[in-house]
């Protein structure tokens, strides 16, 4: 069985001990995981600090944690941020759950002309996306999560922010210099790229990105779903970053 993973607060650590303050994961660790003292886990504080700890008491209620370990932690540069057009249920789950276990910081749910799932109960569609990601960042066992941003219209996306922003769209054929640019991306800070709806982006949509300063590009000749650009596309950034270090 694989060693579980948590994220908590800092504030849940004193220079000894960590105590387990979120019920779901004491239930988790007593009940599914069946953990015990004197077994070990791996926990993050998503801040500063990444602990091994040995359980030293544990019941329905409460875990007290002994730290074993304790190593700094920090954020993976560059920052890369997903902006998602929002897709049907499953395929924005998939895609949240996919990009958050390869390494993106950041995802935003964008709304474009062609988007048809909506987010009338958004506050509720916030709360179950940051869980998938949450659950997707513990079993990868991330330093940091992946944090959920509130949803934007395409039109307001801050495209200055980035050092580098991409859009793959199927709009244009696939060029010979197309992995040309990303030869550079690992130099800069932060790294943002948009991915369409179901059926793409409209092409005025694509144009107004265009002239805002952002690159597009092909992901070569077959027509990929949405969810599965989105993961193609930061592994191929993964890639070109890993590989440049």
């Amino acid at each position: 069985m694989s060693t579980p993973y948590l994220f908590i607060d800092s504030k849940q650590v004193d220079s000894k001990t960590i105590n387990i303050e979120d019920i779901d994961d004491i239930r988790h660790l007593y009940g599914p995981l069946r953990v015990k003292a004197g077994d070990f886990i791996y926990i993050s504080d998503n801040k500063s600090f990444r602990y091994r700890a040995a359980i030293k008491r544990i019941n329905k209620k409460e875990a007290i944690l002994e730290i074993v370990e304790r190593r700094p932690i920090s954020e993976p540069i560059p920052r890369i941020t997903l902006f998602q057009c929002i897709l049907k249920k499953t395929a924005m789950e998939n895609a949240i759950q996919k990009t958050t276990e390869i390494g993106t910081s950041r995802i935003i749910p964008v709304i474009s002309s062609r988007t048809v799932a909506d987010i009338k109960d958004n506050d509720q569609k916030m709360q179950r996306w940051q869980k998938i990601s949450d659950e997707a960042s513990k079993q990868s066992k991330r330093d940091f999560k992946c944090l959920i941003g509130q949803p934007l219209i395409l039109e307001d996306i801050d495209t200055d922010s980035y050092g580098y922003f991409f859009v793959p769209y199927e709009g244009i054929p696939a060029a010979a210099g197309d992995d040309k640019r990303l030869e550079g991306i690992s130099s800069a800070s932060e790294i943002g790229y948009l991915i369409g709806p179901e059926g793409g982006l409209d092409p005025r949509e694509t144009e107004f990105m265009e002239k805002r300063g952002t690159e597009l590009i092909s992901l070569g000749k077959n027509i990929l779903r949405a969810e599965t650009a989105a993961v193609y596309f930061l592994s191929i950034m993964d890639f070109y970053i890993r590989s440049s270090k």
